[in-house]
């Protein structure tokens, strides 16, 4: 059987982070690097010199050319519609930066121009190509601690590289902190815990400059667990940082980063729930198990009675670091595309209904908040 053709990819936006993601995606062995725009001609030049690709600071005239075959828009918020639907129209495989676009109406619009096309159109939701990811999935699944029944995201970022002018102070651009970031979070959080609804939220202004740069909100998932995320854009670069907190009915798990890079778990099991870990774990070793004690005893939470006779204490590290954990991110989620291009049996990880789902409950929250 003859290997798929490599796929002829463009990337629109060269910034920092489209020339991270250029890096990783140059690694593929399923990608040519084909063509790269951006607005400022020196950048768009550079990048190009580094990638051996052609260079366009028209993104139409990249979205034009013939031979192009998959784009990734990368550039701000208030372009994703625009540059999406042309992508559509020259048919185009999309790769779209978060959010899929500022509104719903523009969304469905991306959404049933894509399918008309038989075109891909997905959301770059790294979050969900991580090894930690997968492994609180597996557990959360397993019931191994019982029901989850709580959870939260705090989320401590910097602003230091975002001056007043930045286009994400500005709720035209960038959709406001819940559209532009938080639909990252709202989507990890349906992938472990369902289907959701905002019940609650809160926006606030900085003070005497009209800049929202804290955000709070609660969801109700259909999994019946509450949660509650919050984002400040308010700390120096050197303090961003963030935690995620899952409780279930007899431990917790704390997932430290903002794409998940490790965790600590804190709970009561017996015997046999320990082998259920190990196979989760497997082949991922354990870095570290601590057992505090081990006298059998029934316990009794939420009404249910168990029979437990550790409470444990494990602390798993993979041996990656964050650059690095970010970037086979993003060559996974690219690699999961481009197989369902070749192939509309697989089950990809992120399909274009995440970036509708995660949008609709950015916008809920953003309603809410601004009530």
């Amino acid at each position: 059987m003859n290997k798929p053709n490599k796929v002829k990819f463009g990337l629109i936006g060269s910034g920092s982070f489209g020339r991270f993601c250029l890096e990783a995606i140059s690694e593929l062995k399923e990608v040519e690097l084909f063509a790269i725009s951006d607005l400022n001609e020196r950048l768009a030049k550079k990048t190009a010199r580094n990638f051996k690709t052609k260079w366009y600071t028209d993104p139409l005239k990249l979205i034009s050319d013939p031979d192009v075959e998959m784009i990734h828009i990368v550039t701000p918020p208030f372009t994703h519609y625009s540059l999406t639907v042309a992508s559509l129209q020259q048919n185009k495989h999309v790769l779209c930066e978060k959010p899929l676009a500022l509104s719903l109406k523009e969304a469905d619009e991306m959404l049933q121009l894509a399918k008309q096309k038989d075109k891909i159109l997905p959301v770059n939701f790294i979050l969900r190509y991580v090894p930690v990811t997968d492994i609180v999935k597996k557990v959360i699944d397993s019931k191994i601690f019982g029901e989850p029944i709580r959870a939260y995201f705090e989320n401590y970022a910097t602003d230091e590289n975002m001056a007043a002018a930045h286009w994400f102070w500005d709720k035209r651009k960038s959709g406001g902190i819940f559209i532009e970031h938080g639909v990252h979070f709202f989507d990890l959080y349906c992938h472990w815990f369902g289907e959701a609804e905002v019940i609650w939220a809160h926006t606030q202004k900085r003070n005497s400059t009209g800049r929202e740069d804290r955000v709070f909100c609660f969801l109700h998932h259909s999994s019946g667990v509450l949660a509650n995320h919050y984002h400040g854009f308010d700390q120096p670069k050197l303090l961003d940082r963030q935690i995620h907190r899952l409780l279930f009915e007899r431990g917790d798990i704390v997932i430290h980063g903002w794409v998940p890079e490790w965790f600590k778990i804190d709970a009561l099991v017996n015997d046999y729930q320990i082998k259920q870990l190990e196979k989760i774990f497997k082949p991922t070793k354990i870095h570290s198990i601590k057992k505090l004690n081990s006298s059998e005893q029934k316990i009794k939470a939420r009404g249910k009675k168990i029979s437990v006779n550790q409470r444990i204490q494990i602390e798993y590290r993979p041996n990656i670091d964050k650059l690095t954990l970010y970037s086979e991110a993003i060559k996974n989620l690219v690699r999961d595309q481009i197989i369902f291009i070749h192939n509309k049996k697989h089950q990809r990880v992120v399909t274009e209904q995440n970036g509708r789902r995660a949008l609709a409950l950015a916008i809920s929250a953003c309603e809410r908040g601004s009530a």
